[in-house]
C-alpha cells in the first residue's frame, strides 16, 4: 500500500500556531484552556477548507494533552497521538451530512451518559451540523442544556443560518473567514520548499487564487500541479494543465469593445472555443475583468485587486479607455444575461449576442441632458420655428444640425411615445 499522504492532510496543523489567518479563534480557545473557563458547547461557523475541524481536533487535544504547555498540545503525550489518528475513546467525531437522524443524536446521549475512559473531557465534534432534521435538533436541545462537566460539543457548519436559534443560543460561535490570497501563497511556498519543489511566483499566486479562500483547495490543485510538472512548476505549463485563459484575452476583449469592432470579436471568442476554453469560465472571467476596471475608475486603488502587480498596472491603464458610467452599462448586461447564460441550451448564442450588445452600447445611448438643452432652446423661440435648426448633440455626434421635427422623432423614439406636442 502507498505511503503517500495528499498535501492537505501531510501539513494539516497540529497545533494552534500552524492554523492560518484565524488567530481570534485560536487566541480565545488558547485562553480559555489557561484560564480554566472551557464553555460545553462551541459552534464554529465558515466557509469550506478554512480549519474549521481543524481547529476543534487541536482544542480536543489541548484540552486533554498531559503536557500542555501555554495552551498549546504537545502532540507527543498518549492522549495528542491518539486525538490526531483519530482513535482517541473520548474524541467522537459526527458527520452529520450522512448521520442526521433522531436516532443518530440519540447515540450521542447514551454515548454522553458516561464519563470519560481515558481523558479529562469527552469530545463530540459534529461536523456539517446544520444538515441535521429538526427532530434530531429538539433531541439535541436537552443535552446543550444541561451537559455533564466533562462533555464539550464543538459543532461546524458551512451554514450557521440554517441552525435554529434554540441551538444557536446555547453556543459560543466563532465565524471562520475565507483566507487572503497572500496567506494562503506564503503557506504554499513553506510546502514547496518543504517537498523541494521549484515553483515561481506567478504559479503561486494562480494556485492561491484558485482556492477562493480556501486553503485545502488550493493544495488539492497544488498536488495535481505536482503530478502534472514534477518537481519544477512554471506559469506556462501550469495555466496549459488548468486549460486556464490568461489575462491578456480579457484585455484583447476589452479592446475590441472599446473599438465597438462586433466582427472581430466574434471571431476571437470563436478562436478562444477552438482552442478549448469552457465558456463558463470565460463568462466568469468577463465579469471580473470589468469589476476590476470599476474598482478602478471608482477608487483608483489597484491594491484593491487580487491580481499579480504587472496585471495591476495593465489595470490602471486599461481603465483610461472606459468611463465609470460605460464600466457600469457593461456590468449591468452581464449581470441581467447571468442567470439565462446558466441555464441557457445554447450558451454560445447567448454570449455572442450578449457580446454583440456591448459592442454597440455606446451607439445606442442619447444624452438626455442634451435633449432636455434643445427643448429648452426651441421654448425660446419665435411660432413660426419650423425653418428654424437646433444644434443638438448626443453622445455620438452629428455632423448636421437638427430641426425641431427631427428633435421631435428623437424623444419619440427614446420615450417610446404615441404623440408628442411641443408647448
Amino acid at each position: 500500500m502507498s505511503e503517500y499522504k495528499v498535501s492537505a492532510l501531510k501539513y494539516r496543523p497540529q497545533n494552534y500556531a500552524d492554523v492560518c489567518s484565524q488567530e481570534f479563534v485560536t487566541q480565545t480557545l488558547k485562553n480559555a484552556k489557561l484560564a480554566g473557563k472551557i464553555a460545553h458547547s462551541y459552534l464554529l461557523s465558515g466557509p469550506r477548507g478554512v480549519g474549521k475541524t481543524t481547529i476543534a481536533r487541536i482544542f480536543a487535544k489541548a484540552l486533554n494533552c498531559t503536557n500542555s504547555k501555554d495552551g498549546e498540545p504537545c502532540n507527543k503525550c498518549e492522549s495528542c497521538i491518539e486525538i490526531t489518528k483519530c482513535v482517541h475513546p473520548d474524541v467522537f467525531e459526527l458527520d452529520a451530512a450522512s448521520n442526521r437522524g433522531i436516532d443518530d443524536v440519540r447515540a450521542i446521549q447514551d454515548a454522553a451518559k458516561y464519563a470519560p475512559l481515558k481523558a479529562k473531557y469527552k469530545f463530540f465534534i459534529v461536523d456539517e451540523v446544520h444538515m441535521l432534521t429538526l427532530q434530531a435538533f429538539n433531541a439535541m436541545l436537552k443535552i446543550l442544556e444541561e451537559p455533564p462537566e466533562y462533555l464539550v460539543f464543538i459543532l461546524a457548519t458551512t451554514n450557521p443560518e440554517k441552525i435554529p436559534q434554540t441551538i444557536l443560543s446555547r453556543c459560543q460561535r466563532f465565524a471562520l473567514h475565507k483566507l487572503k490570497i497572500k496567506e494562503i501563497s506564503d503557506q504554499l511556498k513553506k510546502i514547496a520548499e518543504a517537498e523541494k519543489i521549484t515553483i515561481d511566483e506567478e504559479s503561486l499566486f494562480l494556485i492561491a487564487k484558485l482556492g477562493d479562500g480556501a486553503l485545502r483547495d488550493s493544495l488539492g490543485i497544488f498536488d495535481m500541479a505536482i503530478s502534472y510538472c514534477g518537481n519544477e512548476i512554471s506559469y506556462r505549463e501550469l495555466k496549459g494543465f488548468l486549460n486556464l485563459p490568461d489575462k491578456e484575452i480579457y484585455f484583447n476583449i476589452s479592446g475590441y469593445i472599446k473599438n465597438e469592432n462586433a466582427k472581430e470579436l466574434l471571431n476571437y471568442l470563436n478562436y478562444l472555443q477552438d482552442q478549448g476554453f469552457d465558456l463558463q469560465t470565460f463568462y466568469n472571467g468577463l465579469t471580473e475583468h470589468f469589476r476590476n476596471i470599476l474598482v478602478i475608475k471608482t477608487t483608483d486603488k489597484p491594491e484593491l485587486l487580487d491580481e499579480s502587480d504587472f496585471i495591476k498596472k495593465k489595470y490602471v491603464e486599461e481603465s483610461a479607455n472606459f468611463t465609470l458610467e460605460q464600466a457600469l452599462r457593461i456590468l449591468k448586461i452581464i449581470f441581467d444575461n447571468e442567470t439565462r447564460y446558466k441555464y441557457s441550451a445554447n450558451q454560445k448564442i447567448l454570449l455572442e449576442s450578449m457580446l454583440v450588445e456591448i459592442c454597440r452600447i455606446n451607439k445606442e445611448v442619447v444624452d438626455l441632458s442634451e435633449l432636455i438643452s434643445g427643448l429648452e432652446a426651441l421654448k425660446k423661440k419665435s411660432p413660426d420655428i419650423g425653418e428654424t435648426h437646433i444644434r443638438f448633440n448626443p453622445v455620438k455626434k452629428d455632423d448636421k444640425p437638427k430641426t425641431e421635427s427631427e428633435l421631435e422623432k428623437q424623444l419619440k423614439e427614446l420615450f417610446d411615445a404615441e404623440e408628442f406636442k411641443m408647448e
